[in-house]
């Protein structure tokens, strides 16, 4: 028979396990024109193409063989093969899940049969307690048996989802405060925070929070029984006074609605907004007086390149109504900058830089890269232009014609900079150490050690004098940056005493259902070799640890036992220049300048929101002038705001002591000393009036936080905060150091003058 006229029949596949042989496939008669040897079995009634997969020979030709014996199916055939393929996969395959299951499997019959041969779970003998210890099984069947238990049984509904995020929310906090577990739009807005974008407007708003639920649980007083009951959670007892002072606040909260905080330049300030503007919709969703601020989130947030309309009134504009205001705008990736602002402070002449880093997400390296690039070239021009030497229109500068000397000194300012990706501190640092440098080293009990070392020439020139100025919230990443600056002698660090102390490094873990596990895996040690972690965490434990950790000093309230490094314990290091710096308790400044001290009036006033509502009262009645400022009118107008809003009881004027007169009063009361609480009375309307007195003695700072809270519903958030550093004196002390050569050098210098210019700025003052 021809060979084009034969049938082809497909035959089930199988693996010949035979010398030089591969995996056989069926295929059709289409498949004769792929390059490959093949085998052909022809039987009378059925012919069937085997493709070879194996190493071509020349041998491997097509041939044909005629059967005219009895019919042989294939199967009948091989039979034989399958007869020690079949039993040997079964066995295989029941060898493997046992090898998998079984251990499960039997923690399942320990945990449910009594278990006498493996011990209790909570065995306290050494043996039992090790197994325990390190057999992740078991609590994992205990939580899954007492959920369903609470699920099955509980005598109400029970919400799953809630009870699941409580008992691992509880567990992980046990270990340290940045162990967490993120539910789904925590996990969103940790991504966020990395990342620095998202899909919206480039609005902050404020608002409601509280949900009526938990606004009940807020108002709800302890009952006797549970005071008495030591076991109990301790929970805040609410008097009447506080019940008022809560709904007070609930219902001031309710009358503002959702206001803007801020509006980021490039996207909603642009289109129009400012801080104070109240939200009324948001498209088709109407803002009611128990919207939540989240609520209002989701509907401003969306796809990048949608339209959105928001609703919205401004005091002052649109009639004594304040008639409502419409704006429609596209929907963008907003990013969020961590350079807020860089520039040059006091005299461009002087070419003493300043940048405003607030935090370490994906792009700070990138951003601060940019602004010194913009700042070395702004030195240059105004020393070309002060030089006489000045550039035609058509003569442009490029970056490698740019003269980095001209720029004198340089600020990084990383005060209250709560840190960020560990990456983007090292590209940050990277670009003031020389190249070859050791920045941080991070290693953990299962983090390999990780070695990252600069590996590009710095891009700061060595010649520019550089400070880093810090705070007590300078934290994380922004103490990488210091860390290495500082050991490594490039620059002066700056700030009234030491930074947070945060030397552990956390790894995001993306779990199912789009949440996530935020864990600490390593510490990380800065160029000299120190760890500058000022506290040492211990898990909290269960039962008796809990109750152990939480009656230590500082630890009322936490899980996890903690205590702080003592001075005692920090061991000395060195820098490249060998001078002395310690691990622990975070990073001493090199240079002490002291912040301007703020009164108890400007924090009340300040916490209060006082400013911030008077600013939206002004505004009704006046228009910003260019050179605002803050007349005697306007401050006249402003005290008596404050003293209306004390007598109507939405303002307490002595709430920094409030607590503890308080607590005093009860005590009084109940050793029945009735006089002296009256006295108390007394000395609350004392303090009252003393605080009205620093309306006086603090004029000038409080028109300065009037003035910025006034300006902030008008001007972008970069103007304010230049604005600002006109009366910062620690940049200001900062910058005079780095215009003074010999005491910055003196400073690095490996020298026992060095202990003599750890100092106070007001000592260099003449």
């Amino acid at each position: 028979m021809p060979l084009n006229n034969r049938v082809v029949t497909a035959v089930a596949v199988f693996t010949v396990a035979s010398s030089g042989c591969g995996a056989f496939t069926s295929v059709s008669k289409t498949s004769f024109a792929f390059q490959h040897a093949t085998q052909f079995i022809q039987t009378p009634r059925t012919r069937s193409a085997l493709y070879f997969f194996g190493k071509k020979k020349e041998q491997d030709v097509p041939v044909v063989i005629e059967d005219d014996t009895e019919d042989t199916n294939f199967i009948t055939k091989h039979l034989p093969t399958i007869k020690v393929a079949i039993p040997s996969f079964v066995l295989g395959g029941i060898a493997t899940l046992s090898f998998l299951f079984l251990p499960i499997l039997t923690d399942y019959y320990d945990a449910f049969s009594g278990a006498a041969s493996t011990g209790n779970f909570y065995s306290s003998t050494t043996d039992n307690t090790k197994l325990a210890k390190n057999n992740i099984n078991q609590p994992v069947i205990l939580f899954e048996t007492i959920l369903n238990d609470l699920n099955d049984a509980y005598v109400d509904d029970v919400d799953i989802q809630k009870l699941f995020e409580t008992g691992v929310k509880a567990m992980t906090s046990s270990l340290d405060p940045y162990t967490e577990f993120e539910s789904r739009q925590e996990a969103q807005d940790l991504e966020e925070s990395v990342t620095g974008k998202y899909g919206g407007v480039g609005l902050v708003i404020r608002g409601s929070t509280l949900t009526a639920e938990a606004e009940e649980i807020a108002l709800e007083p302890m009952s006797q029984d549970e005071s008495k009951d030591s076991k109990s959670p301790i929970v805040k007892k609410v008097d009447d006074e506080d019940r008022a002072a809560i709904k007070r606040r609930k219902q001031k909260s309710m009358e503002d609605g959702i206001r803007v905080v801020s509006a980021f330049e490039g996207y909603a300030f642009d289109a129009g907004l400012r801080v104070g503007d109240k939200l009324l919709s948001v498209d088709d969703f109407e803002i009611k007086p128990t919207t939540t601020v989240d609520q209002v989130r989701n509907h401003l947030r969306g796809e990048p390149g949608t339209p959105v309309s928001i609703t919205f009134e401004r005091e002052g504009v649109g009639g004594e109504k304040n008639e409502p205001q419409t704006i429609t705008m596209q929907r963008s990736v907003v990013h969020i900058p961590d350079v807020k602002y860089y520039g040059f402070i006091g005299d461009p002449k002087d070419a003493i830089g300043y940048i405003d880093l607030s935090g370490f997400a994906n792009d700070a390296g990138r951003e601060v890269r940019y602004a010194i690039r913009v700042l070395q070239h702004g030195a240059d021009m105004i020393a070309r232009a002060n030089g006489g030497e000045i550039r035609d229109e058509e003569g442009t500068i490029t970056a490698d014609s740019i003269d980095t000397t001209k720029l004198k000194g340089l600020i990084l300012d990383l005060r209250s900079n709560p840190g960020g990706l560990l990456t983007s501190a090292v590209d940050v640092s990277t670009l003031f150490v020389p190249n070859g440098s050791d920045i941080v080293k991070a290693k953990g009990r299962g983090f390999p050690e990780t070695l990252y070392r600069s590996k590009t020439e710095p891009l700061l020139n060595s010649n520019t004098r550089l400070a880093v100025l810090v705070n007590e919230g300078t934290a994380s990443a922004a103490e990488i940056v210091t860390g290495a600056v500082q050991d490594l002698d490039v620059g002066v660090v700056v700030g009234k005493g030491r930074t947070f102390g945060k030397g552990l490094v956390q790894n995001v873990q993306d779990l199912p259902y789009q949440t996530a596990l935020k864990y600490t895996v390593a510490k990380y040690y800065t160029p000299s070799g120190r760890c500058i972690q000022s506290t040492v965490y211990e898990d909290g434990g269960r039962g008796s640890n809990v109750l152990e950790a939480s009656s230590e000093e500082g630890n009322a309230s936490k899980p996890y036992k903690s205590k702080k490094v003592a001075d005692k314990d920090r061991a000395v290091f060195r820098t490249a220049h060998g001078r002395e710096v310690r691990d622990g308790g975070g990073i001493e400044v090199d240079y002490k300048v002291d912040p301007q001290s703020s009164s108890a009036i400007e924090i009340i006033l300040l916490n209060s929101g006082m400013y911030s509502d008077f600013a939206a009262e002004w505004s009704k009645h006046n228009v910003l002038t260019e050179n605002f400022k803050v007349d005697e009118k306007t401050y006249s107008e402003f005290q008596r705001y404050v003293e209306k809003k004390q007598k109507d009881g939405d303002i307490k004027l002595e709430v920094l002591y409030e607590e503890q007169l308080k607590e005093l009063k009860k005590k009084l009361v109940a050793s029945k000393f009735d006089g002296a609480a009256r006295e108390l009375e007394k000395l609350r309307s004392d303090i009252v009036a003393d605080v009205k007195k620093d309306f006086k003695t603090y004029k000038n700072e409080i028109e300065e936080d009037l003035e910025a809270s006034i300006l902030a519903r008008y001007l972008p958030e970069s103007m304010l905060i230049e604005k600002s550093l006109r009366s910062d004196t620690q940049v200001a002390e900062t910058a005079k150091l780095l215009k003074n050569t010999k005491k910055f050098d003196t400073i690095l210098a490996k020298d026992k003058a060095n202990e003599d210019t750890i100092k106070t700025a007001s000592a260099l003052k003449p």
